[in-house]
């Protein structure tokens, strides 16, 4: 297979014309690879490492030949991000659950991880979705607070680490805005979120934790709600990342227009030092 090095996003988007994540996901600059029907490229931010990131009909094909041709961009990637389909094959070697079957690209790419000095690390599947619809307002969106993103960067931290060990909501590090939350009679806090940036600048959703205790009572649905309204009705968009387990939290958000664009399955690389 040939594949060729790319800088601009615009190369990644003709490869899948259409594919909504190439034109909101990655910057207009990347590192990145087009292949036969499908495209890659190294998905960083401040907040994670490097991971190559691969999506198209031929992506286990051309995630071996990113990892397999060593380049400077392809060798400091610490993660593999794939259609959730092509990582469950990659990590089982090519295996599709089928006796005596196989899938030779995954297989390759499972390969070329091994001969790139790598081995799969810790995974985990989780769904990448975006809305251009604005939200029709919801019950409990007037109870709102907004939080200082320093001031109350412990708090939150706190609480959402509490309620959730994935919590992503980086709260005083400058990487989230616009914090909506709920506080209780005595002043605790009992719900939040906030909005983040992808790579390309677009609005992300991110850090939205509901106490147990008042799960159920639409205070997750009122603060996604008025965060998604706020961002489509000024920008015209907005994403957010949600793990495949929470079959709750991905209720609520297709409840409130967002779509899955992506079904990813990321996994770390440990690398041989």
């Amino acid at each position: 297979m040939t594949i060729r090095a790319v800088r601009d996003r615009h190369d990644l988007e003709r490869v899948v014309p259409g594919d909504v994540f190439a034109r909101l996901d990655p910057p207009r600059e990347v590192d990145g690879w087009v292949g036969v029907a499908a495209a890659a490229y190294v998905r960083a931010s401040a907040r994670r490492a490097p991971s190559l990131t691969v999506w198209g009909p031929g992506a286990a094909t051309l995630a071996g030949e990113v990892l397999r041709g060593r380049s400077a961009a392809g060798a400091r990637v610490r993660g593999l991000t794939l259609p959730r389909a092509v990582g469950d094959a990659v990590r089982s070697g090519g295996s599709t659950g089928t006796p005596g079957a196989t899938d030779a690209a995954a297989e390759d790419a499972a390969d070329a991880i091994a001969s790139a000095g790598a081995r799969l690390g810790a995974g985990a599947d989780w769904d990448w979705m975006w809305t251009d619809v604005v939200p029709d307002s919801v019950p409990g969106e007037e109870r709102l607070v907004p939080l200082d993103d320093v001031a109350d960067a412990a708090e939150i931290q706190a609480f959402g680490a509490r309620i959730n060990p994935r919590f992503e909501g980086f709260p005083g590090t400058g990487h989230s805005e616009g914090w909506l939350a709920h506080r209780d009679a005595a002043g605790d806090l009992r719900a939040c979120g906030t909005i983040q940036r992808l790579p390309s600048g677009v609005a992300h959703l991110g850090g939205i934790v509901v106490d147990p205790a008042l799960r159920g009572t639409g205070l997750g649905r009122a603060v996604g709600s008025a965060l998604t309204r706020r961002v489509v009705a000024a920008e015209g968009v907005c994403t957010l990342g949600v793990y495949a387990d929470n079959a709750a939290a991905v209720g609520l958000y297709r409840s409130l227009g967002y779509l899955t664009d992506k079904a990813w399955h990321s996994v770390t690389l440990r690398r041989a030092s």
